[in-house]
């Protein structure tokens, strides 16, 4: 077994390009793969069988074969890259959704791709509460790379594949997870192979599922939810808000990019007078933390410091102080 190394909980932004493609000049290069990412085995190709070991209390450290298991009836592979709450959110939400369509043949597993397995194993019993039923909990160990025919790209988050009669009818390569941006494709493709039925809204199921995990206290990968979150104890967050918003804050974006991304979110927030709170109170705690610079890139900064700026009064009106400028906060960095 090879030697593993612990988890690494940095966010990969990478460009993939297929190994086999004819020369072609580098600016067509860079935008085919920022176009195309690419993970495990593509629609109608085959799901080979592959072992992990189980991370479920009852038959912790036992070794089985999911595709085997499912017997060519409709099965949903969730391979796990790298945990972040997002991506956690995600895979909990879609397979307690797949999870519960089991009456029609369905099979659910999730795969942790991992180079600690001993690691693995120990985080594992701290979330064992957010399991679900009817869905099996694996581990790969033979590295990060996953099983060789499956040609995973270690480089994403998370690859959801969806499958019948043994063969691949959905993947889907996540680089940033988002239930309100990929969950709907990805149950579409669920619904297809288990019986039809109505796809649910993001919302709802974000909140029935996803809205209530957490992969354990502290030291998570949160991302843009961090000031969400803490600022002004608000729990009920605006889930298109937070994907907007994530846009802005992606450290490799363009310029260009992020302000497209910045005129979404005025756009939306211009309309939905509770996202205009929450987005005042998000850059609040932001630039009050004395960390702007751990979100975006310099223009990124410089919209959430002029968002501070603009909605600051109704952080008043909501009778909380907005306390630093943007000045003081450049400061504490």
């Amino acid at each position: 077994m090879t030697n593993f190394r612990c988890f690494s909980f940095l966010l990969p932004f990478v460009v993939v390009c297929l190994p086999q493609a004819p020369p072609v000049h580098a600016q067509d290069t860079e935008k085919e793969a920022a176009d195309s990412v690419f993970s495990g085995p593509q629609v109608g190709e085959a799901l080979p069988g592959f072992n992990v070991t189980s991370l479920v209390d009852e038959s912790e450290g036992q070794v089985f074969d999911p595709v085997a298991d499912a017997k060519g009836q409709p099965i949903v592979l969730v391979f796990i890259h790298e945990l972040t709450r997002p991506g956690f959110g995600l895979m909990r939400a879609v397979t307690k959704f797949a999870a519960e369509r089991k009456d029609k043949g369905m099979n659910v597993g999730v795969v942790f791709l991992t180079d600690d397995a001993t690691a693995t194993a120990t985080w594992s019993k701290n979330v064992q509460r957010l399991f679900s039923d009817n869905v099996k909990y694996g581990m790969f160990m033979e590295g990060k790379e996953g099983p060789g025919a499956y040609g995973l790209n270690r480089n994403v988050i998370v690859t959801v594949l969806v499958g019948n009669q043994g063969k691949v009818t959905g993947n889907f390569a996540l680089v940033q997870p988002q239930l309100q941006v990929d969950g709907p494709a990805i149950l579409e493709s669920v619904v297809a192979v288990s019986g039809g039925g109505k796809v649910p809204s993001m919302d709802a199921l974000e909140a029935r599922y996803a809205g209530r995990s957490r992969m354990t206290r502290g030291n998570q990968n949160d991302r843009p939810e961090n000031g969400s979150r803490s600022g002004a104890g608000n729990t009920n967050r605006d889930p298109k808000l937070t994907a907007l918003l994530r846009g802005v804050i992606n450290k490799q974006a363009t310029n260009e990019e992020v302000r497209q991304a910045a005129s979404q979110v005025e756009e939306y927030v211009a309309k939905n007078e509770n996202a205009k709170k929450e987005l005042a109170r998000i850059v609040a705690t932001v630039v009050n933390s004395g960390r702007l610079k751990n979100y975006g890139n310099p223009e990124a900064q410089k919209l959430l410091q002029s968002w501070f700026q603009e909605y600051k009064t109704e952080i008043r009106i909501n009778g909380e102080q907005p306390n630093a400028t943007p000045e003081s906060s450049s400061k504490q960095e």
